[in-house]
């Protein structure tokens, strides 16, 4: 009586052991743990910041922001961080529980018999830190991508305000050229009347209107490169109107490390970690999998618990290979480190010498231009009044004020460039824009590094 009774209550305890294993395996993929490491970090920092929007007005403040939001590669960047922070859930992923459900059965001596359902879990119990190595690899990843997204930021910035000055250098240069052919116009007539009077001969006219000429074409060209100046200006901003930028900043330094060379380190260190994995690549991989099949039409649920250890002994040389490549990858990264280290020197007194040259050699243009000037009212009146003095003197001497006046026009616009540079390098030009405390695309514009 006590067996037909069992067998009415087919083994209780495995039902309460399936459910048990399947309650342990989903509770541990539900618990999965929030964001850490420099994903947390980005999170923390982003946190409360208004996101960038479109700004009115043509100021370069609002160039700069308006062509932050239009910049592709800002955005092409940003989508790279974000893929890394995807990336590092997946590696992390292999830490944690996983869960598969199959369904089948088959006919035959070959097939798997009659139709049932396999719950299986997973979970990796030992694989000699090679999965935490992945991790760290990943998330050195997404420090390297959220680096080159701040970075991209700044040479976005760099390049619409670049293209925002340029416009406005070249206005002042269609100035300078205008001017220059009025000069001459004005030149050309009188040289005319006076040849007319038989004061000169027909040669000064032609020397004049070559000169004319000459001033014509200059307009020509620099109206010509203008429209390309705005037409550049307007792809990057959404505006083609140009002017001057004013940043300037006390120093140069970057406060510690540049970009690039925090950039090196961390290549250096993703480089070291991935010769660590490789080095340990024939360490073996120890994973539990505990099993609950349910054969459909029995009422047979059976239970089971695997115990997986799997090692590469032996892969064709591929496992040396790779710690050869990881070797030849952490050499490389090295030695970029010490390249880089010496360029950000040479960088940052490269800034400094050729803001300190600039600033000489404006000092020299305006005293030129101061005493040019006063030549050419000499000039005039020794060719025109007493008629000592030779045309092509004259025409050089006008040909040559201007010339110095569209020098200082392309010089003024290099040394703002060259101290927008060098606030950028210290990472204060964001803050100079008004860029800090927003955000976009879901990440900070700040000038403090995480």
């Amino acid at each position: 009586m006590s067996q037909a009774r069992a067998s009415r209550n087919p083994v209780p305890w495995r039902w309460g052991l399936s459910v048990a294993v399947a309650g342990l395996i989903l509770t541990g993929c539900a618990a999965l743990p929030e964001p850490d490491g420099m994903e947390a970090a980005i999170i923390a920092r982003t946190e409360g910041l208004e996101a960038l929007a479109p700004a009115e007005g043509s100021g370069a403040r609002s160039v700069a922001r308006n062509g932050l939001l239009l910049d592709p590669a800002v955005r092409e960047a940003a989508s790279l961080v974000s893929a890394s922070a995807d990336e590092v859930r997946v590696q992390r992923a292999a830490l944690f529980p996983g869960l598969g459900l199959s369904v089948g059965g088959g006919v035959g001596s070959a097939g798997e018999g009659k139709a049932a359902a396999e719950l299986q879990g997973s979970q990796l119990l030992f694989d000699g830190g090679n999965s935490k190595r992945s991790v760290k690899l990943a998330d050195f990843d997404m420090q390297i991508s959220y680096l080159t997204f701040q970075k991209e930021v700044d040479e976005a910035l760099i390049t619409v305000l670049q293209a925002y000055d340029d416009v406005q250098m070249k206005v002042d240069l269609l100035k300078v050229y205008r001017k220059q052919l009025d000069a001459l116009g004005e030149l050309e007539t009188l040289v005319a009347a006076r040849a007319k009077k038989g004061a000169v001969s027909s040669t000064d006219v032609l020397e004049t209107r070559r000169r004319v000429q000459s001033a014509v074409f200059l307009v020509n060209d620099t109206e010509l490169a203008l429209a390309e100046a705005r037409d550049r200006l307007a792809l990057l901003s959404g505006q083609s109107t140009g002017g001057r930028i004013a940043i300037s900043g006390t120093s140069c330094n970057a406060g510690g490390e540049s970009d690039d060379l925090r950039l090196a380190r961390l290549e250096l260190g993703r480089a070291r970690m991935a010769l660590e994995k490789a080095q340990n690549a024939l360490d073996p991989r120890v994973v539990l999998q505990p099993i609950v099949r349910a054969e459909i039409g029995t009422g047979k649920v059976p239970v089971g618990l695997n115990l997986d250890i799997q090692s590469d002994l032996l892969k064709g040389g591929a496992l040396s290979a790779k710690a050869n490549a990881a070797r030849n990858k952490l050499a490389a990264a090295q030695a970029r480190l010490d390249s880089v280290g010496r360029e950000d020197t040479l960088e940052e007194r490269g800034l400094l010498r050729s803001i300190a040259a600039g600033d000489q050699k404006r000092n020299l243009l305006q005293r030129q231009i101061s005493l040019l000037s006063q030549t050419r009212e000499l000039y005039r009146s020794q060719y025109f009044d007493l008629g000592t003095r030779q045309l092509s003197e004259l025409l050089d001497n006008e040909e040559e004020f201007y010339a110095r006046k569209a020098e200082l026009a392309e010089l003024e616009s290099q040394l703002a460039i060259d101290r927008m540079k060098c606030v950028a390098r210290s990472r204060n030009l964001r803050k100079k824009l008004g860029l800090e405390g927003q955000s976009i695309y879901g990440y900070p514009l700040a000038s403090d590094l995480i």
